[in-house]
Order: structure tokens, then C-alpha cells, then sequence
């Protein structure tokens, strides 16, 4: 991998292929992905929403995917799709193989509102996943300008 491509390690509705796919457009092209865990973080429900959270948690875990090969402009439109509801943090995640690797994440926002109850991917899939990949092409039809003006 070149010095311009950059690893991220996703927790919620970027996990799922189709989602990640849609976020990034075409630069998904030569993206590896493996799973991993991130430690000290708690993975919540965002209140009134579909989509999780991570805050800092002592002792407790994340588990997800970590994705390798980001290009920079893929790195921006995931910026842009997490809004200024995330802080991107750069944290260290361990891998199945007890290897550690450095990667992008991105955590709860200050004026974030979140919800102690835990949020479940497969559960999202099955009961959400068809709405939010319908929202998500709307969103992705809209001009970038427009998005932040709503």
C-alpha cells in the first residue's frame, strides 16, 4: 500500500459491505478488510437513531472490521458521512492473530446523545438495515453542499 491509503477500524453500519460500498463510491478498489478488536471502548445506541456509537470504557471491548487501503479522498467521504456528530481518533486495534495494528476510528462527539443500551449489527441488519440503505441513497443523490446545509 502506498503512503496515501489509510486503515480504519468500523464498529457499526460500516461493517456491512453494501454500506461501506455506497459511503466510499469507487474507491473501495483494492480494500482489505479482517476483524478486530478494539480495547477500552463501549459500543452504544445513539439515542433516536439506528446506528451506534463508541465511547472510552475501561475493560470493556469492541469487537469489528478493520479495513486497510482507505484512499485519501474514500478517508474524506467518510469524514463527511459521519458529520460533526464523530471525532475521528486514531487508536490501536487487535487483530485475531494477537497482532496490533493503528487505525482511524471514529467516536462519540461531545454533543453526541447516547443511549446506555448496546447496539447489535445482526440485530440492525435484520430490522434496520433495509430503511438505512434506502436513506443512504438519498443521501448519496444529493449534492455535497446541500448535505450540509441540512
Amino acid at each position: 500500500m502506498n503512503s496515501s491509503n489509510f486503515t480504519c477500524f468500523f464498529y457499526g453500519t460500516l461493517m456491512d459491505s453494501i454500506v461501506l460500498k455506497r459511503v466510499i463510491g469507487g474507491y473501495d478498489k483494492g480494500i482489505q478488510k479482517r476483524q478486530g478488536i478494539l480495547k477500552d471502548f463501549k459500543r452504544v445506541k445513539v439515542k433516536e437513531a439506528h446506528y451506534p456509537a463508541i465511547v472510552d470504557s475501561k475493560g470493556d471491548k469492541v469487537e469489528g472490521l478493520v479495513v486497510y487501503g482507505i484512499a485519501n479522498d474514500a478517508l474524506l467521504l467518510l469524514d463527511e458521512f459521519e458529520d460533526d456528530e464523530y471525532q475521528r481518533k486514531n487508536v490501536t486495534v487487535l487483530l485475531c492473530d494477537d497482532q496490533k495494528t493503528k487505525a482511524a476510528t471514529y467516536v462519540a462527539g461531545p454533543n453526541m446523545s447516547l443511549d446506555d443500551e448496546g447496539w447489535c449489527f445482526s440485530t440492525w441488519q435484520q430490522n434496520h438495515r433495509k430503511e438505512f440503505l434506502k436513506n443512504l441513497a438519498i443521501w448519496n443523490r444529493i449534492e455535497k453542499g446541500q448535505r450540509d446545509a441540512i
